[in-house]
């Protein structure tokens, strides 16, 4: 092989976090004995079915197995070729994307996508069609892939086992990838289906019955109050309003209650004074 043509599936192959297809290096000029010949000098490694990473790529396997199976649902395209949105093309997707967000390891032998459309499924893939919105969608290490709200939802909705989920959650909320009171809100609709307890407390102890709330970041240890102790925020709130009103018009002359703000204090209070318990 040429230094020349080494040194343009090099550069082909950075711009796509050091990955290469079959079909790619065959575009490339590189026929099957090169691509016999570069392997064996350990210069590519094959990890997936016809999907190939340099030698100088420096992506950790734990990403490269899913950068290498995006490839491969369009293998004799470059990735500067494929749609330029997210939304247009595969995103990596329920237990899949779990696994790549560090939300547990959830046993499935097949990588999963969502697609806007249907798309030539292969060895060891499995492909959802639905167009995802924008605000579901992040980018890891070059990968599209649903966000930890997004995922968390996916896996409600695909009959992931309670267990299961109920660990993937713990660790979204503990590491405050999500907002438990978003979570609680969007999954409510999702119970008649799932045969999980929709009352606040009995949710939390059913999903989350090891979370200490004494590491929750102060938006999800308000919303663990909200849903644990709905009765004392709304207690707390009453008193913190009157407080607001003397601070904000100290002469009594107007009274205008914060709804919003005088119950996030009080949910905070109330999780803070559990969480010391």
């Amino acid at each position: 092989m040429s230094h020349e043509r080494y040194y343009e599936l090099s550069i082909a192959a950075a711009r796509q976090q050091g990955f290469l297809t079959r079909a790619q290096l065959a575009r490339l000029g590189v026929d099957d004995g090169e691509l016999d010949r570069l392997r064996e000098a350990g210069l590519l490694t094959e990890l997936d079915d016809g999907v190939y990473q340099h030698a100088a790529s420096s992506v950790a396997l734990r990403y490269g197995y899913s950068y290498a199976a995006w490839l491969a649902l369009a293998p004799d395209r470059f990735r500067w070729e494929r749609p330029q949105t997210a939304t247009d093309d595969a995103v990596l997707s329920h237990e899949s994307a779990a696994r790549l967000l560090g939300l547990g390891a959830l046993a499935v032998p097949r990588t999963i996508f969502t697609a806007p459309a249907e798309l030539p499924a292969p060895r060891a893939t499995i492909i959802h069609v639905e167009r995802l919105a924008a605000a579901d969608v992040t980018v890891v290490e070059g990968i599209p892939v649903t966000t930890p709200f997004r995922t968390i939802l996916d896996l409600m909705r695909g009959f992931t086992d309670h267990d299961d989920f109920g660990r993937a959650l713990h660790v979204a909320v503990r590491r405050d990838l999500v907002d438990l009171q978003e979570v609680y809100d969007a999954m409510l609709p999702l119970a008649p289906a799932h045969s999980f307890p929709t009352a606040g407390p009995d949710f939390v102890a059913y999903f989350l019955p090891d979370l200490d709330p004494s590491g929750l970041t102060p938006r999800n240890l308000r919303a663990y109050a909200e849903l644990t102790a709905a009765d004392s925020v709304a207690e707390a709130q009453s008193r913190v309003a009157v407080l607001l009103a003397e601070l904000r018009y100290p002469t009594g002359a107007q009274h205008s209650a914060d709804d919003g703000l005088s119950r996030q204090i009080a949910a905070e209070i109330v999780g803070r004074l559990r969480r010391s318990r």
